[in-house]
């Protein structure tokens, strides 16, 4: 009777099943990552924006890697330029932390003055790479749209995901930022800390 009662329903059993199908491969999908594909070897430096401040000096900044070191140039702001003043953040690889970085930038610049270079004292003795993937293979994810294929389109899984991560093969490690800064997605990677770096 059983038997009879499922040949006769196979198309309602059917549809019951294949969602259940469905969502358990996409939840296979993204389990083997997190078991297969080690955590990362590499600390990260990251940059971010501090809040608009009408008050602050109308100062612009640039940041890059230079040498294996971080450097920030600083010069005096066009009449109609925007200021955005950096923040920046190591991200350490064995406890899953970010800290911010403390920056000591200039509060005036003139038109007219030549710009300031400061080096930012990120790892002492160590070598900071600029390249976007690690040597370990992880790159960083910041505030992009998701695509998950087909099957997703189909099922609604496609959004723009806002999170900070180190992605690799998959894998996802969330980088929580600290306060007051949590909720900062304008973020972008500066470079990787080598020399040491690895486990």
């Amino acid at each position: 009777m059983p038997a009879r009662l499922l040949r006769d329903n196979v198309f309602l059993v059917a549809a019951v099943l294949l969602p259940a199908v469905v969502v358990g491969f996409f939840l296979l999908a993204t389990a083997i990552p997190q078991w297969t594909v080690g955590p990362p070897d590499y600390d990260a430096v990251l940059r971010g924006v501090r809040p608009w401040d009408a008050n602050r000096p109308r100062v612009a900044f640039d940041v890059a890697v230079r040498d294996g070191r971080v450097e920030i140039t600083a010069r005096a702001l066009e009449p109609n330029g925007y200021s955005q003043w950096p923040v920046m953040f190591l991200f350490d690889h064995r406890t899953l932390k970010t800290r911010e970085i403390p920056l000591n930038l200039p509060d005036h610049l003139s038109p007219g003055d030549p710009p300031q270079t400061i080096v930012v004292d990120v790892a002492p003795g160590r070598t900071i790479s600029a390249q976007l993937e690690a040597p370990d293979g992880y790159t960083l994810q910041s505030g992009q749209y998701r695509n998950p294929g087909l099957l997703g389109d189909v099922f609604g899984m496609r959004g723009y995901d806002a999170r900070v991560s180190l992605i690799k093969g998959g894998r996802r490690i969330p980088v929580e930022l600290p306060a007051p800064f949590e909720q900062q997605t304008t973020v972008s990677l500066v470079g990787w800390v080598l020399d040491g770096g690895g486990r």
